[in-house]
């Protein structure tokens, strides 16, 4: 970006920021007369629920009544365990026997599509993500919670994605009274293969997946970058995603400057956002999957990695440790806290990056066994066909 197209984005960027405080309060206003014909059509939607015996499944999505995004289109988070769901169990409308819904995947109706599918017969499946609490959502954490709060209680059967999931869910929604399991994301084992690299190189691609949402991710990736290039002089980075804040063609600008200021510009590729279809490409590129983020309750991404023969660097927080196991990557030990975030030290995680690269077929070997026997799609699959009998019966 030119100098002067920079500083217009920036100053467009400063100018919504202040039109948010100026509005202030009107803003939840705003957001709710803007929502509300789309509010109104997916009630009226809702009403059309028809109940029948048989495994007929409705998933929840934004586009609600519409089917899922299928794996050629852009799904991120919770979202895909939606598109391979649907290709076991396809979406069904208005005739359902079960609505499964996600935590993390929302719609302006959410809430009420729930209610009036249980009043017609349907039963509710809620897959549980993370929940809001002060260090990750900041002021204001409550008013998430109070929302996720009336889907829970609406469950006939909870999904937990993690064991820190549960943790979490308990501790800011309440114990429910509804039966539960966890069930860990899933990765098509066939799809995520490793690939055979060169073993001359004198250092790991390193692969920082996902969105980069949260500022301190990245720049704690690039801490890293920098520490593990004095150990591994040919160590690059890969960065997928879109980045903080609003405006794109700012934050990119501000990235690129750290990049600068940490002399690694020449180590780094943005690669974007990304289809599920494209991305099994994009982590046979990588060798190390380095995850920096705070209490991270159950990514995808780790799964994925796993699959792919990417031994994990991680911040030992949230539900990353019971993804990883023992002996598909190294934990960078931080303090736990609902209150704070807790950074990794760069240092340590670039020496347990080259720990690995020394004994990376090892690594990379356990990385694929562990995926193939917790993460599998067919296990995923097995799991929820079991659910799903157990509920109709």
């Amino acid at each position: 970006m030119d100098r002067i197209n920079y500083f217009q984005a920036l100053l467009i960027s400063r100018l919504k920021d202040g039109l948010r405080r100026i509005l202030g309060p009107a803003l939840p206003l705003i957001r709710t007369t803007r929502t509300l014909p789309t509010r109104l059509r997916a009630e009226r939607e809702s009403a059309r629920f028809r109940p029948v015996q048989r495994i007929s499944v409705c998933y929840l999505t934004s586009q609600f009544p519409h089917r899922p995004a299928l794996r050629t289109e852009v799904a991120h988070g919770g979202a895909v365990k939606l598109t391979f769901l649907a290709e076991s169990f396809p979406h069904s409308y208005p005739e359902a026997s079960l609505l499964y819904a996600v935590s993390s995947v929302d719609h302006v109706a959410k809430a009420a599509i729930i209610r009036r599918a249980k009043q017609n017969g349907v039963k509710i499946i809620l897959n549980q993500n993370g929940v809001a609490y002060p260090a990750w959502y900041g002021k204001g954490w409550e008013e998430p919670n109070r929302i996720m709060q009336e889907v829970y209680a609406q469950a006939a059967f909870i999904v937990f994605q993690s064991e820190f999931c549960k943790l979490g869910a308990e501790k800011f929604l309440g114990k429910s009274a509804s039966p539960s399991q966890v069930i860990y994301n899933p990765v098509d084992t066939n799809l995520y293969q490793p690939v055979k690299k060169p073993i001359s190189r004198r250092g790991p691609v390193l692969l920082l997946g996902g969105n980069q949402y949260e500022q301190y991710r990245f720049e704690t990736a690039l801490q890293v970058l920098k520490q593990v290039s004095m150990l591994l002089p040919e160590t690059n980075l890969l960065i997928t995603g879109k980045l903080w804040g609003e405006n794109q063609q700012v934050s990119m600008e501000l990235a690129k400057q750290t990049l600068r200021e940490l002399g690694v510009e020449n180590k780094v590729e943005f690669i974007g956002t990304y289809s599920q279809e494209s991305a099994p490409k994009i982590f046979q590129r990588a060798d190390i999957l380095l995850h920096t983020k705070y209490n991270d309750p159950s990514p995808n991404l780790i799964a994925e990695a796993l699959a792919s023969g990417l031994p994990v660097v991680y911040s030992a927080s949230g539900g990353v440790p019971e993804l990883v196991g023992p002996d598909a990557g190294i934990g960078i030990q931080v303090d736990r806290s609902w209150e704070k975030i807790s950074t990794p030290d760069p240092q340590l995680m670039a020496e347990s990056i080259a720990n690995i690269w020394g004994s990376h077929q090892k690594y990379a070997d356990a990385a694929r066994q562990r995926a193939v026997e917790q993460f599998s799609l067919e296990k995923f699959v097995r799991a929820h066909r079991e659910l799903f009998k157990s509920l109709l019966d």
